[in-house]
């Protein structure tokens, strides 16, 4: 038996084990499909109306259009002893906005493992939505990741963020994914045929971001075994760790990463075995000034890239011509973003038009 073989027997198996144990994890999730909050902001502009010298977090940066539908609950992660540690660590390390967190364990006495469940409240008319399937790091409470979760909701897509303590290895996404085929398999679920699993999307942070590699590293293999429709569009890997290998990657990956993170800095593995390897598939990194290992879960606002990785998630899944812009072309706009102090493609990007 293969290398290639056993991995992609491995996914599967993976992904039907996380099928079977769906209820379990559906218990944190469940209640998704009952409630419903959220704002609108406008559209973001069209292709003609982005200015020179604009950056991609002043057109993408704020709230999409789309009402936010979900049963996750947050509160200041410092209400837990566990919690208090965590708000005091990324405030030193420069976060401006306290974390919200979740009961889970052990930050409450809810299930340490499970997938919560984000998806814009007007699916209905939208007909279908692209979906992102998220995993936050190692530690990492998935109330961390709200404030990301409602950004990439209100601009058309469904969110899932899967989690355990580890959020390390590609069961974790894997788990998330077959809640998502669920819920668009169940009559009784908004999601119920909603979900357009053809415009896939994982991405992660810190040890979220090596559990996306992985699994986009063997998904694209088994994906007709899973679901006839599913498809993955892309990686999107935030200061990543570095159990992943950008050599096994062949669907279009955005690295983000920040000048001021010494937790994964630029210069380390996410060039080394990630970046600078991914041969097989279009691939772009953009180092960030003024952002550390811990700004994703700061504000959306206060995270200067929050707006390029909505860019380049709306470029993919939508054609928004706008969002293109910035990752396309010889005069792509990513260069001249003063939010950054380095960006860089690979060629099967930069031939992209």
């Amino acid at each position: 038996m293969t290398r290639t073989t056993a991995s992609r027997r491995a996914m599967v198996t993976a992904l039907a084990a996380a099928m079977v144990f769906t209820g379990s994890w559906l218990s944190a999730t469940a209640s998704a499909d009952e409630t419903a909050s959220g704002t609108t902001s406008p559209t973001p502009p069209v292709a003609e109306t982005v200015i020179p010298g604009g950056t991609a977090q002043s057109v993408f940066g704020g709230m999409g259009t789309h009402p936010v539908a979900t049963a996750v609950r947050t509160n200041p992660c410092q209400d837990s002893v566990v919690g208090m540690f965590q708000h005091i660590a990324v405030h030193l390390f420069g976060n401006r906005d306290d974390m919200t967190c979740t009961q889970a364990f052990p930050n409450g006495l809810e299930s340490p493992a499970g997938v919560n469940t984000y998806y814009p409240a007007d699916i209905a008319d939208l007909g279908s939505a692209p979906l992102i399937v998220l995993t936050g790091g190692i530690d990492a409470n998935p109330g961390m990741y709200d404030r990301l979760a409602r950004q990439w909701v209100s601009n058309g897509f469904v969110v899932m963020i899967p989690y355990e303590w580890f959020n390390s290895l590609a069961y974790v996404p894997a788990a998330g994914l077959a809640v998502a085929i669920a819920a668009n398999r169940d009559p009784s679920s908004p999601l119920f045929g909603r979900v357009d699993l053809s415009r896939t999307f994982v991405a992660g942070h810190s040890a979220g971001g090596a559990a996306a590699h992985q699994i986009a590293a063997v998904l694209p293999g088994v994906a007709g075994l899973i679901d006839p429709a599913l498809h993955l569009a892309g990686v999107l890997a935030i200061e990543p760790g570095p159990i992943g290998v950008g050599a096994l990657l062949t669907v279009p990956t955005l690295y983000l990463t920040g000048m001021n993170d010494f937790v994964v800095p630029d210069f380390a593995w996410v060039r080394w075995w990630q970046y600078n390897l991914t041969f097989n598939a279009p691939s772009w990194i953009a180092n960030a000034r003024g952002v550390s290992h811990f700004s994703p879960v700061d504000g959306i606002d206060a995270y200067r890239s929050s707006g390029t990785a909505v860019a380049w998630l709306r470029y993919l899944a939508f054609g928004d011509e706008t969002a293109k812009r910035f990752f396309v072309g010889p005069d792509w706009l990513l260069p001249a973003d003063t939010t950054y102090y380095s960006v860089e493609r690979n060629p099967l990007a930069a031939a992209l038009r």
